[in-house]
């Protein structure tokens, strides 16, 4: 199945990808994707039948170091470069009504 790329496609993947094209960006954009269907036309064109798939192409293992009790932060330090602190807490704005329904 051959697709085909058009500017309306370019525009829509633009428009999902959020990022804003000029006419030059369009064509360039419109290249990559040309050549990466070209690419995965080859791709679909190999022989794949014998070959057994497999989660991993390489053998892995777990590696596991020792899990041991270290010193942590303190809320002092942990709070450096927070915009606001409320005593030992960072303080955020409240994005969440409460539960009576009333708003934020």
């Amino acid at each position: 199945m051959k697709i085909e790329v058009t500017d309306n496609l370019v525009d829509q993947v633009a428009v999902l990808a959020r990022i804003a094209l000029d006419e030059s960006g369009r064509d360039e954009l419109k290249e990559h994707f040309r050549k990466i269907l070209d690419y995965i036309g080859e791709l679909q064109e190999l022989e794949t039948g014998d070959v057994d798939p497999s989660h991993l192409s390489v053998e892995r293992a777990n590696v596991y170091r020792t899990d041991r009790a270290r010193e942590g932060l303190s809320n002092e330090k942990a709070l450096t470069n927070a915009p606001e602190a409320s005593g030992p807490h960072f303080q955020v704005p409240r994005i969440v009504a409460d539960a009576g329904g009333g708003s934020a």
